[in-house]
């Protein structure tokens, strides 16, 4: 009887002991805390990664990203900017530690970080195998404050001071976590020779509408509101087509409300620009000025209406984005641009 109480005894107190060892590698979030700091942030051989996961605590929706052969892919696009993964790909590669965090600020850094981080789950053929917690950066912008944890070992109970060489910034930037940020940005890519008619409209200046039809490779027709123009320069016309080899907006529509954003749309367009391909497909978009919402005055002391950098961009899917009058300046073109008379 006395050696079955000493077995529950011994039994109670290892129990007690596990449970005691569990708490205090615990960060009171659930998270098993690492038992030594860990630092090993970087991954050389950046190629076995096929999985980045990245979310904020700012109310952002996060982004996946999956790499797919040699292209990394997005569940919310199609087309992602591969630079931007690529930016975050050579972050992860050369990242180095800069200096531990002073002792003293170990607690309210690790406060600091819990409160307000980005989180980037990084994973290698299909098993995760590190996540960052990226703070904020440190006063002199010299370094960013990150912890790290290993799925194995826990999360590290100290953050580190970290940086790329050569690199003065907040490493946090680089990592994305609007989905809309990854979005390609083209509006027209075509070949010239792929290019069947285009279409541009001015509805406040229709007497300026012009369409080109290409008959063939040298061979085209232009005409202004259903007349023909004779006599015009072939190579302007060539060189119009040209400019739609790269065409992209600049940025989303973040500041609007959807009344704001229906009411430019529902409003006369600046331009209106239709594409049609030999292969059929159609690619319209609907192009309308900026109003400055603070007085701005022009070069000549007049005050000026009128964005002149930039303009709204209605996309052949119906959203509204922002463009570069630099961008878009080489489509806006009218009839006189290609010499040549109207044929009455």
């Amino acid at each position: 009887m006395k050696n079955i109480k000493t077995i529950i005894i011994i039994i109670l107190v290892a129990g007690l002991g596990y449970l005691a060892y569990n708490l205090t590698q615990n960060d009171g979030s659930g998270a098993v805390m690492a038992t030594e700091a860990l630092s090993d942030f970087a991954i050389k051989d950046t190629s076995s990664i096929d999985k980045l996961v990245i979310t904020d605590t700012e109310g952002n929706p996060g982004v996946t990203l999956m790499r797919v052969d040699d292209e990394w892919q997005s569940a919310e696009y199609e087309c992602i900017q591969q630079h931007l993964v690529t930016t975050i790909l050579e972050t992860i590669k050369y990242i180095k530690v800069k200096s531990p965090v002073p002792e003293g600020a170990i607690e309210n850094t690790n406060k600091n970080i819990a409160a307000h981080h980005k989180k980037m789950e990084i994973y290698e053929n299909g098993k995760l195998s590190k996540t960052w917690y990226i703070g904020n950066p440190t006063q002199d912008q010299y370094g960013t404050y990150m912890l790290l944890k290993d799925p194995a070992k826990g999360k590290s109970p100290e953050p580190f001071i970290m940086h790329l060489p050569n690199m003065y910034g907040n490493l946090s930037t680089r990592f994305v976590t609007d989905p809309r940020e990854f979005e390609c940005t083209e509006v027209f890519r075509y070949d010239p020779l792929s290019i069947q008619t285009i279409e541009v409209t001015q509805p406040d200046s229709s007497f300026l509408n012009f369409k080109i039809e290409a008959l063939n490779e040298n061979l085209f027709e232009v005409y202004n509101n259903d007349k023909k123009l004779i006599g015009f320069d072939t190579s302007r016309v060539r060189g119009y087509l040209v400019q739609f080899k790269k065409i992209h907006f600049e940025g989303h529509n973040y500041g609007l409300t959807k009344e704001m954003t229906d009411s430019i749309k529902n409003s006369t367009p600046y331009f209106t620009i239709e594409l049609n391909t030999k292969a059929g497909e159609q690619n319209a978009i609907r192009l309308f000025r900026r109003k400055y919402v603070i007085d701005k005055v022009g070069l000549d002391g007049e005050l000026l209406e009128y964005d002149q950098d930039r303009l709204w961009v209605q996309l052949n899917d119906g959203r509204l984005v922002v463009g570069q009058f630099y961008v878009f300046g080489r489509l806006m073109q009218d009839i006189r641009f290609f010499g040549g008379e109207v044929q009455e």
